[in-house]
């Protein structure tokens, strides 16, 4: 449990260290790391709506992975491996493909392979942690949280 603790910490000071950092490695102030001019990640158009349904897919990913770094310090497998597959797995994909304003048709082809990295990896995260794995679980959801710091150091819709 302690190690989940430690490990949720870490890359909470990581996030906030690097926002930091960044800042003040390139002599920059609040308003221009906000400018759309010194933001350098590959810009990304697709339509509002489809934005707007990526936007919500990745804060309810968010969602996700607090609960299951909290099922998975309460030692809580099976709940754990759940919620990975069905919220961030293999499974939860496709679900807007019918729309016609699937936010994945508007990606570049490595973005969009970011993305089935980190569907495959809460999909090993589940399986591991169905399995009782917990060292392999935690190792899978490391996985998935690379896939999110790739994807958004490399890209942005706005």
């Amino acid at each position: 449990m302690m190690r989940m603790v430690t490990v949720f910490a870490s890359i909470t000071l990581l996030l906030t260290l690097q926002s930091a950092h960044s800042a003040d490695a390139a002599g920059e102030t609040r308003s221009e790391i906000n400018s759309p001019d010194s933001d350098h990640r590959q810009l990304v158009a697709m339509p509002d709506e489809a934005s707007q349904l990526m936007r919500k897919d990745m804060l309810d990913h968010l969602s996700a992975l607090n609960e299951i770094i909290a099922l998975l310090v309460e030692n809580n497998l099976d709940a754990a491996a759940d919620v990975a597959e069905t919220r961030m797995g293999k499974s939860s994909m496709g679900k807007h493909r019918a729309t016609g304003i699937g936010p994945g048709r508007f990606m570049p082809v490595e973005m969009r392979n970011i993305g089935w990295g980190m569907h495959e990896s809460a999909s090993e995260l589940s399986r591991e942690a169905r399995d009782g794995n917990l060292k392999g679980a935690y190792s899978a959801l490391q996985k998935v949280t690379a896939s999110c710091v790739a994807c958004h150091y490399s890209y942005r819709t706005r």
